[in-house]
């Protein structure tokens, strides 16, 4: 976690070389600093709480102080609940299992991750051949439920031959799609397997979640699926069709599944300003980030374009709780 820092503001210029004249940036707000009135203000603006898990609600599947009470306090104050996360590594059973221990009546219809779009947009193509899926056992179960046809991505033998090397290297042309998401054992076989068959132009290449980084806690930090994905695109000169946030088909999926009306009464809670605050921006909601994740508070004073600037912020969604009650006596 992320918890030192003292309540801040700051306001910033740049100049429109479109018009010639000088605009205001965009000025995040920090919910803490709020008064009574601009609280009340800020709870009637929105109907629909859409919140990344990761970073924000746990880490590591470890709960975040209050987040859970400030998630109860939302939904006594009328808001809808649901969660929109990257992380497909845990399954859809597996993340509802955890989201559970917030709320027991979540159900299905409460949470979205990559897999849940890119499921969705193969049947809706009526994908039918086998699909090579660089992913955890739990992710490849939701394809599997799902009734789509897996692919085997372990390789028995070793290669230490020239021999060995080719006959890895060969097409299998049942297969039709590579998926890329993170793969705890990922390995260099694997990737040579998914740019082999990546050779033919009708394979697609798909990713879920993009991530650089891991953030097991405040001092473990992984590889995230985007150094690998990177590889893929570099050697076989692809372009993905992306479904993680903050992704076109991610925003298209959400938007049918939840039929917002009015995109600017949603808020986006999120801890990364890359992938949450961008992508709240660009559905047109409002965003607010918390610091017990991915981005900081110097990150976000030196975000440049105003789709990676949140409307607000506040150090941990475990606050948001206690700064409603001490503010509105909630």
């Amino acid at each position: 976690m992320r918890l030192c820092f003292s309540p801040y503001m700051f306001t910033a210029f740049f100049a429109s070389r479109k018009s010639g004249t000088a605009a205001l940036r965009m000025v995040p707000k920090d919910l803490s600093e709020l008064t009574s009135g601009e609280m009340r203000e800020f709870l009637n603006s929105f109907d629909t709480v859409l919140c990344d898990c990761d970073g924000v609600i746990w880490n590591l599947s470890r709960p975040i102080a209050r987040a859970k009470e400030s998630l109860e306090k939302l939904r006594k104050c009328g808001k809808d609940v649901h969660f929109i996360s990257n992380n497909s590594a845990f399954g859809t059973s597996g993340y509802l299992r955890l989201l559970k221990k917030f709320d027991p009546d979540i159900t299905d219809d409460d949470l979205i991750v990559p897999s849940h779009a890119i499921i969705a947009y193969l049947k809706r193509v009526r994908f039918d051949k086998e699909i090579f899926i660089l992913g955890t056992k739990f992710m490849k179960d939701d394809f599997q439920n799902a009734g789509l046809c897996l692919a085997n991505t372990e390789y028995e033998k070793t290669v230490d031959t020239y021999e060995a090397i080719r006959e890895l290297v060969e097409d299998n042309i049942s297969i039709g799609a590579v998926i890329c998401d993170y793969d705890i054992h990922l390995s260099n076989i694997k990737l040579s397997r998914s740019i082999a068959f990546l050779r033919r132009p009708d394979v697609l290449l798909i990713t879920g979640a993009t991530d650089r980084k891991i953030h097991i806690d405040s001092e473990i930090v992984l590889p995230g699926p985007h150094f690998y994905q990177s590889s893929l695109v570099e050697i076989t000169g692809r372009t993905p069709l992306a479904f993680g946030k903050p992704s076109k088909n991610l925003q298209k999926y959400v938007a049918t599944k939840y039929a917002t009306r009015n995109p600017s009464r949603v808020l986006f809670v999120g801890d990364s300003i890359e992938q949450d605050i961008q992508f709240g921006s660009s559905c047109g909601y409002q965003t607010l980030l918390v610091f017990t994740g991915v981005s900081t508070m110097e990150e976000m004073k030196n975000s440049k374009s105003d789709n990676l600037v949140p409307n607000y912020y506040i150090n941990s969604l475990g606050d948001l709780c206690d700064v409603i009650e001490k503010k509105l006596d909630l």
